[in-house]
């Protein structure tokens, strides 16, 4: 029987939202050279090399999940990469405009609060396992 620890998969999902922050506030600085009229990355450039001590969006993803959980590092970047194909950027070399940068940032928020709920519901199944186990254990004691 394989049992499942809510406590390990909290934890991975506490590593997704951080590494989705990340790409949020990179989404955002990206969006605001945008707007001020300053130069955007590729989307090859975006999510594949880092530039000017920035971060790439892979690289990030490397760094939360290398070598610990290669399923949700390939699960997050194929939702970026989806989102930057849904908006229409086919030129992977032509910088990202702002329009597809703002829609990215959009798609990257609601992961970033679906992430926020299942860590809400696997919160209360750690608290709820917590829980029971005092119980058991004050039911030992008597």
């Amino acid at each position: 029987m394989n049992s499942v620890n809510p406590a390990v998969i909290l934890a991975g999902i506490r590593t997704k939202i951080d590494a989705q922050q990340q790409v949020v506030g990179m989404l955002e600085q990206q969006l605001q050279n945008a707007i001020l009229g300053g130069n955007t990355k590729g989307k090859d450039t975006l999510v594949n090399d880092p530039v000017a001590g920035s971060n790439s969006i892979n690289d990030i993803y490397e760094q939360a999940f290398g070598g610990t959980d290669p399923g949700a590092k390939t699960e997050l970047l194929a939702a970026i990469n989806e989102n930057l194909d849904r908006v229409g950027h086919v030129d992977p070399g032509e910088p990202v405009e702002q329009d597809a940068l703002r829609q990215m940032l959009y798609q990257a928020r609601a992961l970033l609060g679906e992430l926020r709920i299942e860590e809400q519901a696997w919160s209360e199944e750690v608290n709820s396992e917590k829980t029971l186990r005092k119980a058991v254990n004050d039911f030992a004691k008597v």
